[in-house]
């Protein structure tokens, strides 16, 4: 092979953790290596990456632009796989061509891998060495190449579709996942909620970026309680590859409960007051860039939801709370005017007059009699406004958490030792996990879904881990 290729390495592991074991193996300092990373993805399909610190400084390369290379690249992760599509030859032009297309070539990489398996992903000047391609074979990884001519950034579409159509071919044959090119999603229908908390052009967001990636688009606009639900799921059965809902947490609990079952991946736009389901995941909360996502992003998550017993809403995703009646509900007026702490200055309201109740939980099968005025049970940890009631809560790890507040004191330094993640006895208080859990109330207590209004106690579900697919940064 002549020194003036650039050659795109993938060396694929099975196993989410075999391939950094595997480059810790490898020589740390080589000429021709201009970068270096390690891509996993779980049995969730949740991907990560992490950059190795092997690229060398400007000009060790000939004939390569590295100058900023990793520093543009989106979420941490340093790698210059634009070399095969934009890092290549002196042009300023190529240099602003990478910003873009470094991440869709990420992606698509990303897309390829299938669950529990792992990759380096390496760009270098001419053969890999010898001692590399030993270590990684005696590892068990399957190695591949994509090479394209240093000249050839004239030509770089045609070149680098060539190149990645087989790549990735045999990538995705190799652990089961399933080769990507093109954008991810094809056809995409999205819901708007027409009274949800942001004032903001959103047609013209959703032509803008929908029309750059030429995809097909459609949009649904809900105007009563059951819309989302019920557009969704047609969305899905006219064969849409993706559903999106622009709204609140509301609005992505519908739209949730309408695409369970269906296998069409849910996409969520930031459009509430608080956006919590999209912090929790990491969306963009600015709506264009939550657009692109769409549009560039092959990676999905798994996460958990919940299965009520016997209500006409069939699940919840996020979180679920007694106690407070729909008359107490804070106002579509504060939420404008206030935006979060509209939420804190209702709670904060109550506190004066709430009085504890006797409840009665049941938590996979074990009885538990506790005094309180509001449950709640999380799948989601995280509000809107970014920070968490405990990041001890996963809203992929199988379990629901249950916690209780009420007027005595050590419920509330219990659910302060939660929010600062202090592992001590007080964290545990009025505090339980569970797969299956009961609630019932004396007097009965009115239920609240992902902050909508669903009915009284007593209230049964269980979680079902892995659930819903959400496409994800």
């Amino acid at each position: 092979m002549s020194d003036n290729t650039i050659n795109l390495i993938l060396a694929v592991f099975e196993g989410k953790d075999s391939a950094e074991a595997v480059i810790e193996k490898l020589p740390k300092r080589n000429r021709n290596t201009v970068s270096a990373v390690v891509m996993k993805k779980d049995e969730q399909e949740h991907v990560s990456f992490k950059d190795m610190g092997r690229t060398p400084t400007r000009g060790t390369v000939n004939g390569i632009i590295l100058g900023g290379v990793v520093a543009v690249l989106t979420g941490g992760t340093g790698l210059a796989l634009g070399a095969i599509g934009g890092v290549i030859g002196h042009h300023s032009a190529s240099k602003k061509q990478a910003v873009n297309v470094m991440p869709d070539q990420l992606n698509r990489v990303a897309g390829s891998l299938g669950p529990n398996s792992s990759a380096i992903i390496a760009v270098v000047k001419g053969e890999p060495k010898a001692e590399t391609v030993t270590i990684i074979k005696e590892a068990g990884g399957a190695l591949f190449e994509a090479v394209v001519p240093q000249d050839a950034s004239r030509e770089l579409d045609e070149q680098a579709d060539e190149a990645y159509a087989t790549l990735l071919a045999a990538l995705a044959e190799r652990t089961g996942g399933e080769a990507k090119l093109g954008v991810p999603y094809q056809k995409i229908h999205v819901i708007i909620n027409p009274v949800s908390g942001k004032d903001q052009p959103i047609l013209n967001a959703l032509n803008d970026v929908f029309h750059q990636y030429g995809i097909t688009w459609d949009i649904s606009i809900t105007k009563k309680y059951g819309d989302a639900a019920k557009f969704a799921r047609q969305a899905a059965e006219a064969g849409c590859d993706l559903v999106a809902g622009y709204g609140g947490d509301g609005t992505q609990h519908e739209v949730a409960n309408g695409l369970i079952g269906t296998g069409v991946m849910m996409g969520v736009l930031p459009g509430g007051t608080g956006n919590g389901f999209g912090t929790e995941l990491g969306i963009p909360d600015e709506l264009r860039a939550a657009v692109e996502l769409l549009c560039k992003s092959y990676n999905k998550r798994k996460i958990d939801i919940v299965k009520l017993d016997g209500w006409s809403e069939d699940y919840f995703v996020q979180r679920l709370f007694t106690g407070i009646e729909p008359e107490e509900q804070t106002s579509r007026e504060d939420k404008n005017k206030y935006g979060t702490l509209a939420y804190l200055g209702r709670d904060i309201k109550r506190l004066r007059e709430v009085k504890d109740i006797p409840y009665t939980l049941k938590i996979d099968g074990e009885t538990i009699e506790v005094m309180g005025h509001k449950c709640y049970v999380v799948n989601s940890a995280k509000a809107g406004t970014g920070l968490s009631i405990s990041e001890t809560f996963k809203v992929d790890d199988g379990y629901l958490d249950v916690f209780m507040l009420s007027r005595d004191k050590k419920s509330t330094n219990a659910a302060l030792n939660r929010f600062f993640n202090l592992e001590n006895e007080k964290a545990g208080m009025f505090y339980w996990r569970g797969q299956k859990i009961e609630i019932d109330a004396e007097p009965d207590q009115p239920v609240w879904t992902d902050g909508e209004y669903t009915g009284r106690t007593p209230v049964s579900m269980e979680v079902v881990p892995g659930g819903l697919t959400v496409a994800v940064p």
